[in-house]
């Protein structure tokens, strides 16, 4: 057995002749709080002696862990498993560990989901909500563990969100398909249920078409004769608008909308794969950046707990295109 003694926080202070809180407030990123000479004295010393930090004692003191709890509206979904690879990179660059919950679409599961990461040991929690209840996650705030919310907003302006720019770029793609002489849109969606996202992309198709009709559907359910008969498919100047990319691909894959011949494009939508594009490459679509998203949203969240005495809200807007 190895004889070394390992270095402790205290004799790093020794060493550098200064105090253990100051060590502590290196270590844990807050150099805004000591001189910049201090900062490379300390930075010296821990490389010299080739310190290696106590995690599982620095956690057990914080009584926080490493853990961050990722809370998706549907795993299944392109956009969620995009988003988190994005949160992962940022995280580990850090030191922390993402840990992936599925609220599988319900709200009664996000809300146990909720409950349990509040009680469990986590230091930090992003979230992609279905319910518009604020109290369910100021309990967070108010016990100090950082919240981000990704793709969604639930409107009380006081937790940092990342979103995309929903209404402004569906009504830009509208315009577009106005101008090319089409006279309807069909929006085909999941339940809107008051989800910032949905609602947004449906004011938006409204706000340039009058004649608007909202299918809304089970993607894991979805009729495809069923939904063929209610899409005015034989209308020429009717097009589709769907709001999410397993359902664009669904009908991509399944209608005559790519076959027939010498027509414009009758179908659009958002999209977070290059899958859409491979399927059909001569179509338009809007495209998100959830990857982007994800880091962001994780950023965010680390820049909480680096400036624990900042209380800015972050609202940020990652622009999706419509190419």
């Amino acid at each position: 057995m190895s004889n070394i003694k390992k270095l402790t926080i205290k004799d790093i202070a020794t060493k550098a002749n200064v105090s253990t809180a100051t060590v502590s407030r290196y270590l844990n990123g807050q150099l805004n709080q000591m001189s910049e000479k201090t900062a490379a004295k300390l930075k010296k010393i821990i490389k010299e002696t080739a310190y290696i930090r106590n995690s599982a004692a620095v956690q057990l003191a914080k009584q926080k862990s490493n853990l961050i709890a990722v809370i998706a509206s549907n795993i299944d979904e392109y956009f969620s498993s995009e988003y988190f690879k994005g949160i992962v990179s940022i995280l580990s660059a850090q030191g922390y560990i993402g840990v992936l919950f599925d609220s599988n679409s319900d709200k009664i599961i996000e809300s146990a989901l909720l409950e349990s990461v509040y009680n469990q040991n986590f230091a930090g929690l992003i979230l992609q909500p279905l319910s518009t209840d604020r109290r369910l996650i100021e309990k967070f705030s108010n016990n100090h563990i950082p919240v981000v919310l990704i793709d969604r907003d639930i409107g009380n302006g006081e937790i940092s969100t990342v979103t995309t720019n929903n209404f402004q770029i569906t009504k830009f793609a509208m315009t577009n398909f106005l101008d090319k002489g089409f006279t309807k849109v069909t929006i085909i969606t999941e339940p809107v249920n008051d989800i910032s996202t949905r609602v947004e992309r449906v004011a938006g198709a409204r706000s340039v078409f009058d004649n608007v009709q909202l299918i809304e559907v089970d993607t894991d359910h979805l009729d495809l004769a069923e939904l063929s008969d209610k899409i005015d498919i034989k209308n020429p100047k009717n097009f589709l608008f769907v709001l999410k990319e397993r359902l664009l691909i669904q009908l991509i894959a399944n209608t005559d909308l790519l076959n027939e011949t010498n027509s414009q494009q009758r179908l659009t939508g958002f999209i977070d794969t290059n899958i859409p594009k491979y399927l059909a490459p001569k179509y338009k679509f809007i495209q998100q950046s959830p990857y982007l998203m994800g880091a962001t949203a994780a950023e965010i969240l680390m820049a909480q707990f680096l400036e624990q005495h900042n209380t800015d809200i972050k609202q940020i807007v990652i622009p999706s295109r419509f190419e």
